[in-house]
């Protein structure tokens, strides 16, 4: 009986984290969500990972010496392209 009832709760959680993961909130039953708001969510992971792409940038600069002033301002060019469209995204849909 208690590996079952702890099947179900993995199952559960592993549910809950895939829509978490899909819709960025945690229900068991997503809505469905209206395009614009879908729009944001994916800029705002594609912002996330550019993010992170400048980070990793800098460590390995700082670890190896490597010039990567070049990746890291093609990344911000980007990341400021992104953040301009998330602005405007959230302006249409409001």
């Amino acid at each position: 009986m208690k590996k079952l009832l702890l099947l179900a709760v993995a199952v559960v959680a592993v549910w809950l984290g895939i829509n978490y993961a899909r819709t960025g909130r945690l229900a068991l039953f997503p809505s469905a969500a209206q395009p614009g708001e879908q729009r944001i969510h994916d800029l705002e992971q594609e912002l996330a990972a550019i993010e992170s792409q400048i980070q990793s940038a800098g460590r390995a600069a700082g670890m190896t010496g490597m010039d990567t002033t070049s990746d890291v301002a093609a990344l911000t060019a980007k990341k400021a392209e992104i953040e301009k469209q998330i602005a405007e995204a959230k302006k249409s849909a409001h």
